[in-house]
């Protein structure tokens, strides 16, 4: 299991100063790109972007552990079996996210659609159905969004549920600097209300965008905690920042020195972030990353996985050591 702990303060409405990770966690799930994670009972479901299937979901009960190729794929079956009729790529899936909403499964994914009004900004966020975590998850004919006035591009879906239930979607924008945004959902999955702005790439170790949102709660503080990766993702200096937001719809405050989680002990490209609880209810992430040095747009990054402790004694900022 892994041993790294998360400790995350701050003073009033405030970030606070930010100290890295000190830690090296290990790499356990090879080939697991963008990951979210699902909890049924002491059972995990863990998602990712495409690899040799299009939608992998590896299914395990002891997370913590690491697990070879071989072992993973026993264990990872393809969630959606068919391909969405608006997407442009046959394989093409990345970045789901997975809830139950009104007793069937939701997933949210970003792919290419075809003959985007902006090449560039070609990415659009689907939703698909199931009866189970596992799926067959099937796609709706139509993209659920394709960003700004549907032009933009959206892409990196991440729900997020709080304990009273509300339940909300946050996503990376393109052709904007005001990237992050997220919209409460009803319990048909369905938008209430407008996108909102979250959070923009303003801080200088930002660069060229940001995205893959993600967001817990914080109960010491009464505040939520939106992570989110900056850069390249198929670049070294890729990696993960974060934020504190006074609602879950914002605002929120990032920090200027640098990223929570950035290239160190022989892993780089640290990004794709999103939060789980385990079954006693402690709160743990799940990050992806490359092999220092064998970094590529075609596969090799591998999940990771640290718990986070929430904690009052330290007077301002996040420390994971």
């Amino acid at each position: 299991m892994v041993l790294a702990a998360a400790l995350l303060t701050a003073c009033g409405p405030e970030l606070g100063p930010i100290w890295p990770m000190s830690t090296d966690p290990m790499a356990i799930l090879p080939e697991t790109s963008d990951p979210s994670v699902v909890r049924v009972g002491g059972e995990y479901f863990v998602y990712g972007s495409d690899n040799h299937l299009r939608a992998p979901v590896t299914r395990t009960s002891r997370l913590g552990r690491p697990y070879t190729q071989w072992e993973k794929d026993l264990l990872t079956t393809e969630a959606m079996p068919t391909k969405p009729p608006w997407a442009a790529r046959e394989r093409q899936l990345w970045a789901p996210t997975v809830a139950p909403f009104g007793g069937r499964w939701v997933m949210f994914f970003g792919a290419d659609r075809v003959n985007p009004p902006q090449p560039w900004n070609a990415q659009c966020i689907g939703r698909a159905w199931a009866d189970s975590p596992l799926g067959p998850f099937v796609p709706e004919v139509l993209p659920f969004t394709c960003g700004i006035n549907q032009v933009g591009g959206a892409l990196d879906p991440e729900l997020f549920r709080e304990h009273n239930g509300r339940t909300y979607l946050l996503a990376a924008f393109g052709d904007t600097l005001d990237n992050i945004r997220g919209i409460e959902l009803d319990a048909n999955a369905n938008p209430i209300g407008d996108w909102v702005v979250l959070l923009g790439r303003r801080q200088p170790w930002e660069y060229h965008f940001i995205e893959n949102p993600a967001m817990t709660f914080d109960p010491v503080r009464r505040n939520w905690l939106l992570s989110y990766s900056a850069g390249k993702w198929f670049e070294a200096g890729y990696s993960t920042g974060i934020a504190r937001c006074s609602t879950p719809l914002g605002p929120c405050t990032s920090h200027p020195h640098g990223p929570w989680i950035s290239a160190r002990g022989g892993r780089s490209g640290t990004g794709g972030l999103s939060f789980f609880t385990d079954p006693a209810g402690n709160p743990w992430a799940i990050y992806s990353s490359f092999p220092a040095g064998r970094e590529t747009t075609v596969g090799g990054r591998s999940a990771s996985v640290v718990p986070i402790v929430f904690s009052p004694m330290v007077s301002a900022g996040l420390i994971v050591k």
